[in-house]
């Protein structure tokens, strides 16, 4: 278990921030710790809902990143297409899906690196519609996928003129309602290890604190840069793993 608590320190720090990063923990799991994979994603996301209250109280309730108009459309988007997503993932391959949110991240993360002055604020995607439909989108690849929807929303916030701390700000309670939705699925299923969880909840929950105090010093250009990056690597991860997987 030590292993598995340095990666989940690991990543709350890379969580905390940049918002996105989660994906790394199930395969973690998987790998050191003998874990079935559908346990892996049940317990990894029944972990996320602490790391998701402490985002939510330090983004939302200390630095004030974000407002309770913008993170209700977007976190009830999340759940309108998570649900749906989830229903899809049994009708279709899995691999190809991975293959597509693999792409989709790459092309976002690489998005980011645009100069700021290129990408003017799209006024629709700043209201309550656009933000529900953001959520919806991500979400449905996240159900498709059991990605988190972060991964895409953030970039995807961040081209169309969010700063990047009230991106990351709002994933939090997106993350929360989704990964509660998800953990209640997967707890009925019996795909959770509630006694793994203190310990992978604390640790993450450390990282993430010292993620956001990290960004929070960061310039605004250095952090988008950050995500971009951040997101590249994930998406290469993704797409790597799936083809190991076709060659194994």
């Amino acid at each position: 278990m030590l292993v598995i608590s340095i990666v989940c320190l690991v990543v709350g720090i890379i969580v905390g921030c940049s918002g996105v990063g989660g994906i790394l923990v199930p395969p973690a799991l998987v790998l050191w710790s003998g874990y079935e994979t559908h346990m892996a994603m049940g317990t990894t996301l029944a972990s996320f809902m602490a790391v998701a209250v402490a985002g939510i109280y330090m983004y939302g309730c200390r630095l004030r990143t974000f407002s309770v108009r913008e993170a209700v459309p977007f976190a009830l988007g999340g759940l309108a297409g998570a649900a749906p997503g989830g229903l899809l993932a049994s009708l279709l391959p899995g691999s190809p899906l991975i293959v597509l949110l693999a792409i989709m991240v790459l092309f976002s993360g690489v998005g980011v690196f645009r100069p700021t002055g290129q990408g003017k604020k799209a006024p629709f995607w700043h209201t309550p519609g656009g933000l529900f439909l953001i959520g919806a989108a991500t979400g449905l690849m996240a159900g498709l996928t059991g990605a988190g929807g972060p991964v895409l929303s953030i970039p995807w916030m961040i081209l169309v003129g969010f700063h990047p701390l009230t991106a990351i700000g709002l994933a939090q309670p997106y993350q929360l309602a989704t990964a509660m939705s998800g953990a209640v699925g997967c707890a009925v299923n019996g795909n959770v290890d509630w006694a793994a969880l203190p310990l992978m909840g604390l640790f993450q929950v450390a990282g993430f604190v010292a993620g956001v105090a990290v960004a929070k010093r960061l310039p605004v250009q250095m952090l988008r840069r950050g995500i971009g990056a951040i997101c590249c690597l994930l998406g290469l991860f993704l797409l790597g793993r799936e083809v190991l997987g076709w060659i194994g």
